[in-house]
């Protein structure tokens, strides 16, 4: 296999090679390949650490020792903004606690979070590769743009077949999660400023190919087909929202209300609920559905709970039961 020499920008997401020698060969490591509900993700010179899509712990190389930065909740079970670094020995001593906290403020969108890209990544017939989880882009890397993107996605993925293209993802369980300040309206507005600068998709596609060697070099499965990607790839950023649900409600009818200025029949049915005064499509000036300035698709499922469905595929279509 033809391996591409790493190339890590400033600011970017990336580890060098100090920090791949010390966490491959930690019992830390080891305990994440071995882990099902524990994730490792490549950030700016360190590395996240993520159960069930929480960030646990972040570690780096400090003087040449290999330290966990993990905020005292997560050891303690006490509420504070406090953190302390510890040896990679004593995070594995400690995970059965650290999990069992971080259990305990888990969320129903995060587990499902996490189950989608577990789901995807064991996988080796899905044509995606789920590559990060809550991303967020330097806005130091964001050089010459008057409105700097400093929102965050849920999901970031490649495909796995030439040509490769890449997906931004959010996620939204059950309908209370569709309006609010961190709802539908939200990432349309940050789909917008990101896709309206190419500088955010030439970073993301760098770092993509950062993050598939790095995670490889640190003994994480990633399918070899990736590792050719070169490092002036390029693709055109589509965007998608998977919603998924267990309860009663209809989240396809207040997604469309949130969407639009007008109610449309194939989103909101027979509802009579009004459209939300503050919908995308007046906020942002976009009609998803009439020529919008980037791709997008919405995905919806019922699901039995955050952890029980059959989604091992994640942008397959026929596995969803409306896709718009």
């Amino acid at each position: 296999m033809k391996m591409v020499k790493e190339s890590k920008r400033p600011n970017l997401r990336g580890i060098d090679e100090t920090l791949i020698k010390q966490f491959g060969a930690s019992p830390l490591c080891d305990l994440i390949k071995k882990d099902k509900d524990l994730l490792a993700c490549i950030r700016d010179n360190a590395i996240g650490i993520y159960h069930l899509a929480d960030k646990v712990a972040m570690v780096h190389n400090r003087k040449g020792e290999l330290v966990c930065k993990v905020n005292d909740f997560y050891m303690s079970g006490k509420h504070t903004k406090k953190e302390h670094s510890y040896k990679a020995e004593e995070i594995c001593t400690k995970i059965k606690d650290i999990k069992a906290n971080s259990l305990s403020r888990g969320t129903p969108e995060k587990n499902a979070q996490h189950t989608l890209v577990s789901k995807n990544n064991s996988n080796p017939d899905s044509e995606w590769f789920c590559i990060d989880i809550e991303y967020r882009q330097s806005t130091k890397v964001q050089e010459n743009i008057d409105q700097k993107f400093n929102g965050r996605f849920d999901i970031i993925a490649v495909s796995k077949t030439t040509p490769h293209r890449v997906a931004v993802i959010e996620l939204k369980y059950n309908s209370s999660a569709i309006g609010g300040d961190a709802g539908i309206v939200k990432h349309i507005k940050d789909f917008k400023i990101f896709s309206q600068n190419p500088v955010c998709s030439e970073n993301l596609c760098s770092e993509i190919v950062c993050q598939l060697h790095n995670l490889h070099q640190i003994g994480i499965n990633v399918p070899k087909e990736l590792l050719e990607i070169p490092f002036d790839f390029s693709a055109k950023i589509e965007f998608y929202v998977i919603t998924l649900w267990d309860d009663k409600s209809n989240p396809k009818a207040k997604m469309g209300r949130y969407l639009f200025n007008d109610a449309r029949e194939h989103w909101v049915g027979g509802t009579s609920a009004r459209v939300s005064t503050k919908n995308a499509m007046k906020e942002t000036g976009i009609n998803v559905e009439n020529n919008p300035p980037f791709d997008i698709k919405f995905l919806f499922k019922k699901v039995q709970s955050p952890t029980d469905f059959h989604i091992d595929d994640i942008l397959q279509e026929s596995l969803y039961d409306y896709v718009l």
